[in-house]
């Protein structure tokens, strides 16, 4: 596979910085696998997860262990979050949800929350510390089913929140288990689509209570907010499209510079659309989709396209970041400044 390297002039932070940028494919031993499922701890320990049972684990950014577990070959783990090497949480979209977790590093799971009530699709979760998080399913009766854990992922319990009620055929996207972002210590953000508005809800008291947010983001049948990441408290960015319409740009990119009380358009969009999107602490964005890979140097304003290669998620640190796709495709990102 071919390795890309892209020079790219920038403004970042107000002082001029001039960035090469290198994209390794790298092709994993599960070519049945259609990874989703990333996350970072830090520049070395990076989970992964997708179809199949498979769960992956670089310690040192470099060398993949993979985990596969016959019983959950049945599973699609759209979502991973990691505390550190030993300890990972994964959950199945799909009809029906299994949550379940490690503390041995990958070796032996647990299940910890397990739905299989009629119209439950879980599309992704995330934490705003190592105790606290939140996972959410497309709307049950009109409203968004949330659950939330206050013990790392010991124990989830349903959340019975102050909830604005869904649109017809409004719903979320379990495209790369990052339609929903926490922030901070107590906010979260959930991006919808598929209904005549797509739209953000957001809570500032984690989950319990919630206003709507609408969005000039691309509507209808398959099309809306896929993915949702912050560069700080107040600088936001959403991506996503239409998947069935993948080679068209329109209404794929939203940003915030408000803390997501209000969202527009960017100057240029990133091409196609996208599934994923991510940022670094120093406000660098990287966002994939079925036409490739895009970045970032002004909070999302402008976006360069700089890869054909086709990924699902994404994720970045301030030196490198990692991206999966299709058929146990992987690529290594690294950044020179």
């Amino acid at each position: 596979m071919k390795k890309i390297i892209i020079f790219i002039g920038c403004l970042l932070f107000s002082s001029s910085v001039f960035s090469q940028i290198t994209v390794t494919p790298i092709q994993s031993n599960f070519f049945e696998t259609s990874m989703r499922g990333l996350f970072s701890v830090d520049e070395n320990i990076i989970w992964a997860s997708g179809t199949g049972g498979v769960v992956m684990k670089t310690m040192n950014n470099k060398d993949w262990e993979t985990f596969y577990h016959p019983k959950f070959k049945p599973l699609d783990f759209r979502d991973i979050h990691a505390f550190n090497e030993n300890e990972a949480i994964i959950m199945s979209a799909g009809d029906g949800c299994e949550i379940h977790k490690t503390k041995d590093g990958g070796n032996t799971w647990q299940l910890v929350y397990e739905n299989k009530e009629k119209g439950i699709f879980f599309d992704g979760m995330d934490f705003w510390d190592n105790k606290n998080g939140i996972a959410m399913s497309d709307p049950i009766n009109e409203e968004l089913y949330l659950i939330e854990t206050k013990d790392g992922g010991e124990t989830w319990q349903k959340i019975t929140p102050n909830i604005p009620k869904t649109l017809k055929g409004e719903a979320c996207f379990a495209a790369s288990g990052t339609s929903i972002k926490c922030v901070g210590d107590s906010t979260v953000y959930i991006g919808t689509g598929g209904g005549e508005q797509s739209r953000v809800f957001l809570s500032f008291n984690r989950g319990k209570s919630w206003q709507v947010i609408n969005t000039p983001m691309r509507n209808g049948d398959a099309s809306g907010i896929y993915a949702l990441t912050f560069i700080d408290d107040k600088n936001g960015v959403a991506v996503g499209g239409n998947y069935l319409d993948s080679l068209n740009a329109e209404g794929n990119c939203i940003i915030t510079s408000d803390g997501g009380k209000s969202w527009r358009k960017p100057k240029n969009l990133p091409k196609g659309y996208q599934s994923c999107v991510t940022a670094n602490k120093k406000g660098i964005l990287i966002a994939c989709g079925s036409l490739g890979i895009n970045i970032s140097y002004d909070k999302g304003n402008n976006w360069k396209y700089i890869s054909d290669e086709i990924y699902n998620s994404c994720v970045l640190n301030n030196n490198n970041g990692w991206l999966v796709g299709k058929n146990g495709k992987m690529a290594k990102i690294i950044f020179r400044y």
